[in-house]
């Protein structure tokens, strides 16, 4: 028999739900400006492509639901630099149960998903929300704001290169252009089927070259758990388990920013 999980909700008692997958339904507060989006939580993992015994659907059918209420719901984010705290928690609902669903359990071994342009569509990251980007390029250029974030992924070898285009105030872009790049590699964590090391080894804007070593914000990606893995999603944790970055695929032929 299957041993029974307890699952403690706010404001309730310890419920405990047994069975392969174990679905309830926790209220929500609505918030002044936001309407916060109804829970589901899920108390026991299910395997990727089992059928939902809540909705009866099967996983890919819930995949696609859960991935089109996910995007639409960073869309107006701006990556999250605008979101709210509410807004955070009810992204990782969502970001909980896809994980549950996920269909690639060892990324690092799927090249063909794996690789490719990804762009960033959100991050629940505080130092990304605080510095207005990945890179963190208005530490040295006052009220630089990040418009876009790449990451170019490449396996065999294990390539890792950033793009992020930047909008920058007055003339300072007729000086530097607008887009900032770091380059580096990739290594599998040891007996982690899921995480991959970054290492950046340099890193420019427009003619400008820089030592990786001072741009200490890109440690925000120095550890890449991905989480969850499909043909146009990719979820990944840092080094705090509740911090996720969220990347969409792009088409092979992206006609990436010029970086020089």
């Amino acid at each position: 028999a299957m041993r029974a999980v307890p699952l403690l909700l706010a404001g309730c008692a310890c419920i405990h739900a047994a069975g392969a997958h174990a679905i309830v339904s926790a209220p929500r507060l609505a918030h002044s400006v936001f309407t916060r989006r109804p829970s589901r939580i899920v108390c026991v993992e299910q395997a990727p492509d089992a059928p939902s015994v809540a909705s009866g659907k099967d996983a890919e059918t819930e995949r696609a639901e859960l991935k089109a209420e996910l995007v639409e719901m960073v869309k107006p984010l701006a990556f999250g630099f605008d979101s709210s705290q509410e807004q955070r928690e009810d992204v990782l609902e969502i970001v909980e149960e896809l994980e549950a669903l996920n269909p690639c359990p060892d990324p690092l071994q799927t090249p063909e998903k794996l690789g490719g342009i990804w762009r960033l569509i959100f991050t629940t990251s505080p130092s990304v929300r605080n510095v207005q980007g990945v890179m963190g390029i208005n530490q040295w250029f006052k009220d630089a704001r990040m418009v876009e974030f790449l990451q170019d992924i490449r396996c065999e070898p294990n390539y890792m290169r950033y793009i992020e285009t930047v909008e920058f105030p007055g003339l300072v872009s007729k000086m530097v252009g607008n887009v900032a790049v770091a380059e580096g590699f990739w290594t599998p964590q040891e007996d982690d089927p899921t995480t991959m090391y970054t290492e950046c080894n340099k890193v420019s804007i427009g003619p400008m070259k820089y030592d990786s070593d001072q741009w200490q914000s890109l440690r925000c990606l120095m550890v890449q758990d991905v989480t969850y893995l499909d043909d146009t999603l990719r979820i990944q944790h840092g080094l705090v388990p509740n911090i996720v970055f969220i990347f969409e695929k792009l088409p092979p032929d992206t006609k990436l920013p010029p970086t020089s």
